[in-house]
């Protein structure tokens, strides 16, 4: 729908918000957590308008825009940025999170308003900062699970009845996570799956309601983590332990949980060729519980036809589907359809910008057909799949196109600014929730209509009767709180006001804090000046009382007392694992980091030096080799550092075309005063550490065990000694012997602890830029 141009008068007005706006932006650049209120627009009833931006890993930053009566303090949010979107109640309800809060629709998907159990900030709450903790709703949306941050890697399990507001504990002292998954729901709403401390726990619904939930321990399933266990569309469970894959039907959870510490639950329905490893594999089941695609280390993509006995040949020897995905690359969404035709969403990072590529393969046409084939279209966002398994959305910039799922013919494309999401209510309406707006798309009808806004470009008060119009992406509408958004042809508004008969209104800059001014009410009939919501509580560590002595030629922080900011450096030795992962945390939130690479790491894996160069990451040299340079076997004279130093260099151009930073630290972080020395001689400033996280401790090794920690443990540990200057180094890849978790899994934890206590994440060129 084409709506009218803004009028003359209005474009002038406009044009004055936007430039206010770039100064304000501009003179004050917002890093994670902290937000910027503006454009305040005061009508004469007291009604005032007004925008925040904050910025979100992975979203960048957006505006939200808010309606407040003054005189009561009451506020009321005018749009919905999905940072996730999803539907709940069979369908019927769309439920929007962010950073303000999480909102419902009604059953129209007319009005939305605040989940009441979760802290918004209409109702009183901060403004929370970092990626947002998403709770985990059931499939018929009566339920949400609720990881209950109880200390920065701890939480509790919360269940949470979204009809009556009632809240159970479901378990305690959880390793709390943000990327992985709370629990994983049954198809139909009647039990769910967690895991605690390495072992799986079922959790039944009809218990609950009944008042006999039974004592955990006799709920155990068994060792692993929620990668090991997946609901196929029956309602049983699929767990893989080791290389076996069991199937427990959801009636015999119950007697079976009772005796695993005697027996392994369930039935065995298949092998894999492989230990499965949970840190580092995923599987999904086929929708006949036959078939399960294994992706072992995130890079080798399996089919497998479960059978129990593979002793003897039971057929024909074939050869199996098999797909070698680029380390580089995580699988972002796997969809299985009854047909079986399987569709697969990858991302990777390229020069430092992310890419998706799709991947299908049809189990429904003739075993020599059988292979993984590449869609040739990039750019893809996200794809969905209709109930019925007929229609595929997918989601680009540009729109939504939908296509046949048997066929991959297009039959349709809808036009959508900027989508992010897209979600079927049913066979033949879909949701696309966007960058500027969410709009309900009847596909028999072919028309749309918007449910909410995301973001609103201008607004204001029209001269009349002082409605509240707003205006996104060329639509217009007019807002009212027991009507929501109503469409109209014209946006025609009085000019932006900061004063009434009654108030005055205007900003005020806050020095410290994760608010970077407050809007403040002044009276004008009486007297008195306060701020129209609470300021966020101090949550900001207080600075040391004094520096501490520096070492430029032996760096090991920073300044104690100038800024609040650390160096998180990643120490790339010789396996690859993680990187990724580590990437992709980096990209959402938008930090600028310090890499040190080994010569071996570069023999080894020149495609991923090639991407840490083009991510725009600071690198530095780790030598050509790796070993304990102090070790008195070794004669390790000036000329040999500076050699080694000097073939790092080399190696590293050869590989990425650009040269290493002239930074340095030794295997181990094991060196003398005439180690550094030598390579201050070739210009190297020693780059060493004020915190070792022990991430590279393994529970296998007898002589270091004692000193093991889960990550979780880590994150804690790093927060609690960590200071302003800090210096703190996590490894790459897999440690032998290996680790139960690592800790570049929970990087999103570690970063949203230290944005939560005010700290910037820098390189250390600017650490040590900062201290001088």
């Amino acid at each position: 729908m084409n709506i009218c141009g803004v009028p003359a008068e209005n474009s002038k007005r406009k044009a004055m918000r936007s430039l206010f706006f770039i100064i304000l932006v501009l003179g004050a650049q917002l890093a994670f957590g902290e937000t910027t209120f503006s454009s305040l627009d005061l009508a004469d009833d007291s009604s005032l308008l007004f925008k925040a931006r904050t910025v979100a890993p992975g979203n960048g930053s957006y505006d939200t825009a808010f309606l407040s009566d003054v005189s009561t303090r009451a506020l009321t949010q005018l749009s919905f940025f999905p940072e996730v979107a999803m539907l709940t109640g069979d369908a019927n309800n769309l439920q929007i999170i962010n950073r303000y809060g999480v909102f419902r629709s009604d059953d129209e998907m007319q009005r939305f308003s605040p989940v009441t159990r979760f802290p918004s900030f209409v109702n009183g709450a901060e403004i929370s900062s970092g990626k947002l903790n998403v709770p985990s709703s059931s499939p018929d949306g009566r339920y949400l699970l609720i990881m209950a941050k109880t200390r920065e890697g701890m939480a509790d399990l919360l269940l949470y009845t979204t009809e009556s507001g009632d809240e159970a504990t479901v378990s305690a002292d959880l390793e709390f996570s943000i990327s992985a998954h709370a629990a994983r729901w049954s198809p139909r709403s009647k039990f769910f799956v967690y895991a605690k401390k390495g072992v799986l726990y079922y959790f039944s619904l009809d218990q609950l309601i009944d008042e006999r939930i039974v004592n955990e321990e006799f709920r155990a399933i068994g060792p692993g983590t929620m990668a090991n266990i997946r609901w196929g569309k029956d309602g049983s469970i699929f767990y893989i332990k080791n290389a076996l894959v069991y199937r427990i039907r959801s009636e015999e959870l119950f007697t079976r949980s009772l005796y695993s510490k005697l027996m392994n639950i369930g039935t065995v329905v298949g092998k894999i060729p492989f230990e499965f490893d949970h840190n580092f594999d995923e599987f999904w089941i086929s929708p006949d519980g036959a078939k399960i695609i294994l992706s072992k280390g995130s890079r080798n993509i399996f089919l497998f036809f479960l059978q129990t006995d593979d002793y003897l040949s039971t057929g024909d020897v074939q050869s199996l589907p098999y797909l070698f995905l680029p380390r580089n690359t995580v699988i972002k969404k796997v969809l299985w359809s009854e047909r079986d035709i399987i569709a697969i969403l990858t991302g990777s990072i390229e020069r430092g910008e992310q890419k998706t590529t799709v991947f299908t393969l049809d189990l429904s046409v003739p075993s020599d057909a059988h292979t993984f084939r590449e869609s040739s279209e990039d750019g893809v966002i996200d794809i969905a799949l209709s109930p019925n398994s007929d229609t595929l959305a997918v989601v680009k910039s540009s729109g939504v196109v939908l296509r046949s799922y048997d066929s991959w013919q297009d039959i349709g494309i809808y036009d959508h600014p900027g989508p992010l999401f897209v979600l079927w209510r049913d066979d033949r309406a879909l949701i696309i929730s966007g960058a500027s707006y969410t709009e309900l798309v009847d596909l028999r009808e072919e028309t749309s209509r918007v449910i909410c806004l995301s973001q609103v470009e201008d607004y204001g008060f029209t001269d009349e009767d002082s409605e509240v119009l707003l205006s996104a992406a060329d639509k217009v509408f007019r807002f009212a709180r027991d009507r929501g958004l109503t469409p109209v042809s014209d946006f025609q508004v009085g000019e932006a006001n900061v004063a009434s008969s009654s108030y005055r209104v205007y900003l005020e800059p806050i020095i410290s804090g994760r608010y970077r001014n407050m809007i403040m009410v002044r009276k004008t009939i009486g007297y008195g000046t306060s701020a129209l919501f609470e300021a966020p509580s101090r949550t900001y560590e207080d600075f040391p009382a004094a520096e501490e002595l520096i070492d430029f030629r032996n760096f090991t922080h920073g300044s104690r007392i100038r800024r609040r900011e650390i160096a998180l450096v990643f120490n790339a030795i010789d396996s690859v694992e993680g990187l990724t992962i580590i990437l992709n945390a980096l990209k959402e939130y938008r930090v600028r980091c310090t890499f040190f690479i080994n010569g071996e790491f570069i023999r080894r894996h020149p495609g991923a030096v090639k991407e840490i160069a083009d991510s725009g990451h600071e690198v530095g040299s780790l030598f050509f080799t790796y070993f304990n340079m102090t070790d008195a076997s070794f004669k390790i004279d000036r000329e040999f550092i500076k050699q080694g130093l000097a073939r790092n260099e080399d190696d590293y151009y050869t590989v990425s075309g650009k040269e290493l930073s002239l930074m340095w630290h030794a295997p181990y972080y094991f060196t003398n005063s005439d180690i550094i020395s030598a390579a201050r001689d070739m210009n190297y400033s020693y780059i060493g550490r004020d915190i070792d996280p022990l991430d590279w401790v393994s529970p296998r090794d007898p002589t270091l065990k004692t000193f093991y920690m889960p990550s979780t443990a880590l994150i804690e540990r790093i927060l609690k000694l960590k200071k302003p200057g800090s210096i703190i180094p996590i490894r790459i890849g897999r440690t032998e012997p290996g680790r139960e978790d690592y800790l570049f899994h929970k990087l999103d934890v570690l970063i949203n602890g230290l944005i939560r206590l005010g700290y910037s994440i820098v390189p250390v060129s600017v650490l040590m830029d900062h201290a001088r």
